[in-house]
């Protein structure tokens, strides 16, 4: 009987200049080739991948390796969270939801990807750019908040009698008050990111049984998570990236194990959320060290 494959979701910093020789030393494409690794590829790690196109130092070394080794060793590329969270909500698809593009719109992205210029010239860098920017200042406007937030509970702490009780764990659905502080989230999140004709409707059905919708749910908790870090660990630099983080480690939810050589928030987010669920975490040395023993 055949052992199930390893699933495998990678930060973007495996490939980079520092850290891709010890992937590219390794088994993984061989591994792909016989089942026994399936890489889970979402949209947040092919675009913030694609970002080193714009840097000239990198740009050959994207388009010569980590784009080719990443187009060799996929097996179904993941759709949008838009597109994960419609299918799951809107189409009631639930536990049940495709996750994966389509292979004709795979094969248009490989295509795409295969095509890109090495001169800088890719028209589609100049979307990136304005996507990008649009993201950096959504991240900016997110961080102002975090830091009122932070600097109000700091505030209370130095003038409630005993401080103000600081929360370790994210909110689960344990316990009823965080139940309902995630339902209320969750119908802002709907209204706003999920196209529907009734929004109400959509979000009765989620509240009603909130981890049968399990990409929505995560990045409703996900949300709260950020706001929770950023508050709370008040001695620490507020990370920009962090939702970027928390959307790519979503992907854990089909998945074994993470690769990140990442120190800072994706570290503890990591640990707070995914390791009690079972999952493991590897930088690009320890994973490759851990496949070599696959062969």
């Amino acid at each position: 009987m055949s052992k199930p494959a390893l699933r495998v979701v990678f930060d973007t910093n495996v490939f980079s200049a520092a850290h891709f020789e010890a992937l590219k030393k390794s088994p993984m494409k061989a591994l792909c080739s016989a089942g026994r690794i399936q890489p889970v590829y979402g949209h947040v790690f092919v675009e913030e991948t694609l970002r080193a196109y714009g840097v000239a130092t990198a740009r050959k070394a994207l388009l010569e390796q980590w784009l080719p080794f990443i187009a060799e060793t996929a097996d179904r590329f993941c759709e949008d969270f838009v597109t994960i969270w419609h299918r799951e909500l809107v189409q009631g698809r639930g536990r049940r939801t495709n996750i994966f593009m389509s292979t004709n719109k795979q094969r248009r992205l490989l295509n795409g990807l295969r095509a890109i210029p090495s001169d800088g010239t890719w028209r589609g860098l100049v979307g990136t750019q304005l996507e990008r920017r649009e993201e950096d200042q959504k991240r900016g406007e997110q961080r102002k908040i975090s830091i009122e937030m932070r600097n109000e509970v700091v505030a209370l702490r130095k003038t409630k009698t005993g401080g103000v009780c600081r929360r370790d764990n994210v909110p689960r659905l344990s316990n009823r008050a965080a139940e309902q502080y995630i339902a209320e989230e969750g119908r802002a999140y709907i209204e706003a990111n999920v196209p529907c004709f009734n929004p109400r409707e959509v979000w009765a059905r989620w509240a009603r049984a909130k981890m049968d919708y399990p990409y929505f749910t995560t990045f409703v908790i996900n949300m709260i998570c950020m706001m929770d870090h950023a508050v709370n660990r008040t001695n620490e630099k507020i990370d920009l990236n962090a939702q970027a983080d928390l959307d790519l480690m979503t992907h854990l939810l089909h998945a074994d194990v993470l690769v990140s050589n990442e120190t800072g928030f994706l570290k503890h987010a990591f640990g707070q959320i995914w390791l009690p669920q079972g999952k493991v975490l590897f930088t690009s040395e320890q994973f490759a060290a851990h496949i070599s023993k696959m062969v």
